[in-house]
């Protein structure tokens, strides 16, 4: 095999329903340079055969049967990268067929820029879209508020692989490896959006008990980089978050609320992504 330019760190966990769909919608980009690294992170289901069941030498699969969670199983991709540049991936995302192609064609006409991500439209089981959800171009806007979030979404990263191997994740950042890397990595960094869609993510219901989780470890995480007083505020602000997540499982009204987190799609953009779900059957 050439040496890839891209490589894509697809960790996953028990996905057999949706981990099909991801690979092939790598396997219909336009862009054909890249290798996939498929890491089971101790699935119990047939998430690992269905992922050797791929015909390409591209794809590479591979897993001890042991439970580490995704900053560990990050890392581990990140050291057998061999691409000049790092693409993240979730098992039950849809990615654009143009996605690597443009990020990659943004990063190398933007040397400065350390890593990039888009925008997604957000769809429900079945590929029902829900709506799209925006995020700004410029570094300044994506790292405004960093002790509580960076308008940049995980599964959309691409990166140079030299700034993942500077950082890398932490293995104990649990539900909160993105937030905790940002905050690391936002001073010496360059960071950037497309304007445009990149992903399709899936949104099912909300995980109170996930939520939750990491919510506490972000304030336990945000502590080794804190004084008190920056400590008590995103205690503050996480508490009222999760608060507010408690309630919403309570009423039953979490799917009306992520609902109102997104932006409505034009009917181009709903075009788009009918095509891309339907590529994927």
């Amino acid at each position: 095999m050439s040496t890839p330019l891209v490589s894509i760190a697809m960790p996953f966990y028990n996905a057999e329903r949706t981990i099909g769909a991801s690979i092939r919608s790598m396997l219909l980009q336009t862009y054909p340079n890249w290798e996939l690294l498929l890491c089971d992170d101790g699935s119990t289901d047939a998430s690992h055969d269905l992922a050797r069941a791929f015909n390409d030498p591209r794809i590479v699969v591979w897993g001890d049967r042991r439970r580490l969670e995704l900053g560990a199983r990050l890392n581990e991709c990140i050291e057998r990268a061999r691409g000049e540049y790092i693409a993240r991936m979730d098992a039950d995302d849809i990615a654009y067929p143009r996605r690597l192609e443009k990020q990659l064609c943004f990063l190398e006409d933007h040397p400065d820029v350390d890593l990039t991500g888009g925008c997604a439209v957000v769809f429900a089981d079945g590929g029902a879209p829900l709506g799209k959800r925006n995020y700004p171009a410029a570094h300044a806007d994506i790292a405004r508020r960093p002790l509580h979030w960076f308008k940049l979404l995980h599964p959309t990263f691409m990166g140079k692989t030299s700034w993942f191997r500077r950082y890398r994740y932490r293995a104990d950042a649990i539900r909160c490896e993105d937030l905790d890397l940002l905050f690391r990595a936002r001073a010496g960094s360059r960071f950037a959006n497309l304007p445009e869609i990149v992903l399709g993510y899936r949104q099912g219901s909300l995980h109170l008990r996930k939520c939750l989780r990491g919510r506490w470890m972000w304030c336990r995480c945000s502590g080794r980089y804190l004084n008190g007083t920056g400590r008590l505020r995103v205690g503050a602000v996480e508490a009222v978050k999760g608060c507010w997540d408690v309630l919403a499982v309570a009423v039953r009204a979490h799917a009306a609320w992520l609902r109102s987190r997104y932006a409505a799609l034009t009917e181009e953009e709903l075009r788009e992504w009918r095509q891309v779900w339907d590529s994927l059957s």
